[in-house]
């Protein structure tokens, strides 16, 4: 049965089916929407926008009803402008309470006969699972308040960087708003009104606290490089990647740092001293232009996980390493997360290829679980790198047995 939530809350329960509103207790039989709302998620349902790989409502609606969608639309926008200039706080209220009735449901009626059109010509995507449990996840981090020290915060306001975070928490982007769908690789990117943790600033790290005891940071050993081995069937080097790196393709030549430098950006087609001098060792390691046969074709990439992203060449191996490896990254972090789920842990945030987890003290003995399940791949082992503080600012190396 199809149908729309009228809130995206946990704690606002209202649904419309077929010309009708309810509240408190959902109809049975509810089937098709058109997105995940935490209210419902105990629910087996097909969700419309992850069919359009999040494409908008305006985008995906028939020409037909443009019209009458443009129309609604325009009323949602003046109500959401009355409660902001009335400062009536929609984290804190149901849309729906604040709403009338008759709006709901025109609303509504569009929005179905909208998801009902995209279910009738989308394909199901082959990684529909994927997308609905990342949708899942990402959608409760985004309910979760992120701890900030608005006093700590408060003393960074003579930095122009500084202020404008300020302003920003300070009209409510108290929360990491992930989208899943906003680059063409697969890496995610966060909405306009999120807190703004892809591009923090390093010097205002320090603005995250925990809201247990630790923030640990935990990320893949050389994952771009151990990836771009993987796609050419080449087993996991066991330990650091760019101490193997100096020593086996660089012959003591170049240093740990420089290896590292060197290997990337021979990879990403840079044009640096040491990415061609090392041009024929770099092939003989990484087989990129066999990679090009395998993986681009007719002027786009095919990655191992569904994803066609047209490119040129030039830009082929970056676009097909960064969105496998963000993909396969993502995957990992889901199957730590069910682990992570049981304890009083929770991953509080992820930046591209590195994860977050709020610890609590007395969750310390099951870090190596959690590290083991993260760099268990189906490309083999990746190591960790993990970093540990008391706040987001300053995080430590440390080495964690597993």
């Amino acid at each position: 049965m199809l149908f729309q939530s009228l809130d995206n809350k946990k704690e606002c329960v209202g649904i419309y089916v077929n010309g009708e509103l309810f509240f408190s207790e959902p109809p049975i039989d509810l089937t098709h929407t058109w997105e995940y709302t935490p209210a419902l998620k105990d629910l087996e349902l097909e969700y419309a926008s992850l069919y359009c790989s999040g494409k908008t409502l305006a985008e995906v609606c028939p020409e037909q009803l443009k019209a009458d969608y443009d129309r609604v639309s325009r009323k949602l926008k003046a109500f959401i402008n009355s409660f902001l200039e009335a400062k009536v706080s929609l984290k804190e209220n149901c849309f729906y309470d604040l709403t009338p009735t008759r709006f709901l449901k025109e609303y509504c009626e569009i929005k179905n006969r909208i998801t009902q059109h995209v279910f009738e010509n989308y394909p199901r995507p082959r990684e529909y699972e994927f997308y609905k449990n990342f949708s899942v996840f990402i959608e409760s981090i985004s309910a979760r308040q992120l701890n900030v020290d608005k006093g700590w915060l408060a003393e960074k306001l003579y930095d122009i960087q500084g202020k404008r975070l300020w302003d920003k928490v300070n009209s409510g982007a108290t929360n990491i708003k992930y989208n899943l769908f906003g680059s063409v690789t697969g890496r995610l990117t966060v909405t306009e009104n999120s807190f703004p943790i892809l591009n923090l600033n390093k010097n205002l790290r320090s603005c995250l606290k925990p809201t247990n005891d630790w923030f640990v940071e935990l990320d893949l050993n050389a994952a771009e490089l151990r990836t771009a081995q993987a796609l050419m069937g080449r087993k996991q080097v066991i330990g650091d990647f760019h101490e193997w790196s100096a020593k086996n393709i660089f012959r003591d030549e170049l240093t740990r740092t420089e290896a590292k430098e060197a290997a990337t950006q021979w990879l990403y087609n840079s044009q640096s001293k040491n990415a061609r001098k090392y041009d024929s060792e770099l092939e003989s390691v990484y087989k990129k232009q066999a990679m090009m046969v395998m993986y681009h074709v007719d002027g786009a990439i095919n990655t191992p996980f569904g994803r066609n992203i047209p490119c040129d060449e030039h830009h082929a191996v970056s676009y097909l390493n960064q969105s496998t490896l963000i993909d396969l990254f993502h995957r990992q972090i889901l199957k730590m997360n069910e682990e992570v789920k049981k304890t009083d842990s929770f991953v509080s945030f992820m930046v591209h290829d590195c994860v977050v987890l709020d610890l609590s003290d007395k969750d310390k003995n099951k870090l190596p679980d959690f590290i083991r399940l993260l760099s268990d791949t189906r490309y083999g082992n990746f190591p960790v790198n993990v970093k540990i503080g008391t706040d987001y600012g300053n995080m430590k190396k440390v080495k964690i047995k597993v």
